[in-house]
C-alpha cells in the first residue's frame, strides 16, 4: 500500500472472545497518504470490546474526512467524554506521506512508536496528549520523522510490554523485535502476545522504497 508493507495482529485476553479492547486501523487517503493507528480501551471484556468497536468506527469516519491526526484524536476525545461510560482509551494516529517518507503522528496517552532501523530499535519521542476521555480540554500535538527505505514503524498496545515498569517493558519488546528480525522477516509470528495477560495489538509498517 503506497510503498509500505503492513502487517498487524490483535489478540484478546479472553481466549473465548473474538476481540477485546485493542484495535488498529489502516486507511489509504485520496492523495496517496496512508493513515496508521493503534488504540486501546482501558480494561477488557465486553464493555471494553463494545467501546472499542464504537471508537474504531468513529476513527475510520474521522480519518475519511482527511483531517490531521491531532484532530482525529480531538474528535475521539469529545466522543468518549460525552459517552458517560466512564471508560478511557489510549491511541496513536500517524499519517505517512510516500512522496517524502514523512510520518507525522499524534498520540493520546499511548506508548511511544518504535522505529526499527537496521538492527536498532528506538522509541520515538512522544508528542503531548492525554488519555482519551480524561478531560474535555485535551490538547493533542504532532511529531514527525522521515523514514528511510527498509525502516519500520511499530505501533503497539500495553498488552505487548508485559508486567512491571513501562520502560522495562518497552525495552523487552524492543529486544524481542531485534531477535525476531535476526531470525526471520516474519516479525509478528515471533512476538509474545500473552506476556501481560491483557488484550494485545501490534501494527508494523515498513517503507519499501
Amino acid at each position: 500500500m503506497s510503498g509500505l508493507r503492513i502487517s498487524a495482529r490483535c489478540e484478546s485476553a479472553d481466549p473465548g472472545a473474538p476481540f477485546g479492547g485493542d484495535w488498529y486501523l489502516v486507511a489509504a487517503q485520496a492523495d496517496g497518504d496512508v493513515v496508521l493507528a493503534v488504540g486501546d480501551v482501558t480494561g477488557h471484556g465486553l464493555s471494553a470490546a463494545a467501546m472499542m468497536v464504537q471508537l474504531r468506527f468513529a476513527m475510520a469516519a474521522y480519518v475519511a474526512e482527511d483531517v490531521p491526526p491531532a484532530v482525529v484524536l480531538g474528535r475521539l476525545n469529545a466522543l468518549l467524554c460525552g459517552s458517560g461510560r466512564g471508560l478511557f482509551a489510549s491511541a496513536v494516529v500517524a499519517r505517512y506521506r510516500p512522496a517524502s517518507g514523512e510520518l507525522r503522528w499524534a498520540r493520546a496517552g499511548h506508548l511511544p512508536l518504535l522505529l526499527v532501523s537496521g538492527a536498532r530499535v528506538l522509541a520515538l519521542p512522544n508528542p503531548d496528549g492525554p488519555l482519551l476521555g480524561l478531560t474535555e480540554a485535551a490538547d493533542f500535538r504532532h511529531s514527525s520523522v522521515w523514514l528511510r527505505p527498509g525502516e519500520r514503524i511499530v505501533g503497539y498496545t500495553d498488552g505487548m510490554v508485559g508486567r512491571g515498569s513501562i520502560d522495562e517493558g518497552i525495552s523487552r519488546l524492543a529486544g524481542r523485535i531485534q531477535r525476531a528480525l535476526a531470525c526471520s522477516d516474519d516479525l509478528l509470528d515471533r512476538l509474545d502476545y500473552r506476556s501481560a495477560g491483557d488484550d494485545a495489538c501490534v501494527l508494523v509498517a515498513q517503507r519499501l522504497a
